[in-house]
């Protein structure tokens, strides 16, 4: 017998309803707490639990003083895949890495065909960063990963779109054991990247990235390598 859900638990639902009827997205602010209660028919109490439940679930964010917003993280889990409860963390994340290298290059190849203007904006503001921490010698994860997320959002799918946070867990890792010398490398390997997808040449964008994440995973097997000897 299914178990009958709870008050709070059928107004999160209702809410759900609202943010998908309404098209709202990450980072948009929900009706204040009097709109919904008023809307809902439903108590404070009643929607702050419906919230909270809402929040458990990454998809809305209550910031205190200010309201409730729609989640950037979009109802992405934060480890879908227990990753997390794994005891080799090297294997997993080699793992994640063979597939970064069989399914990246076909997101390039997306990204080439249905990119706009702003996705390129995007992409080249992220580099340039990347770039100019590169030159003075800083740490640039950050923005390594947010260029993997850009280009996902480029290609315009949403299951690719919500796949990415797990992907780039993988990129952040592995990519926190290359040198200087790699990220420059990496930096040059990008750019050509992006211009495979600027010029709508999907072939292009896809050799690019492959090229570069058969870099990364040689460079990850040779640590492995080191490491056990």
């Amino acid at each position: 017998m299914a178990k009958r859900k709870t008050l709070a638990e059928t107004t999160a639902e209702e809410i759900k309803q609202i943010i998908h009827r309404n098209g709202y997205e990450p980072g948009q602010k929900l009706p204040t707490e009097k709109e919904m209660t008023d809307s809902l028919g439903v108590g404070r109490n009643t929607l702050r639990e419906a919230l909270r439940i809402l929040q458990s679930h990454n998809i809305v964010t209550i910031r205190q003083g200010s309201g409730s917003y729609i989640s950037e993280k979009y109802g992405v889990p934060d480890d879908p895949f227990g990753f997390e409860l794994f005891p080799n963390h090297e294997k997993v994340n080699k793992d994640i890495l063979d597939i970064l290298v069989m399914m990246e290059p076909e997101v390039a190849a997306m990204a080439a065909e249905h990119r706009t203007e702003r996705d390129l904006e995007r992409m080249e503001d992220v580099l340039r960063s990347m770039s100019e921490k590169v030159d003075e010698n800083q740490e640039c994860l950050d923005e390594e990963c947010r260029f993997y997320e850009i280009i996902a959002e480029a290609s315009h799918n949403i299951v690719m779109e919500r796949m990415t946070p797990l992907m780039t867990r993988g990129i952040r890792y592995f990519a926190s054991t290359l040198s200087q010398k790699d990220f420059l490398y990496g930096v040059r390997n990008y750019y050509s990247v992006l211009e495979g997808i600027r010029s709508r040449k999907s072939s292009e964008a896809r050799f690019a990235m492959s090229y570069h994440l058969l870099f990364l995973a040689n460079q990850y097997k040779q640590l492995l390598k080191e490491s056990a000897a």
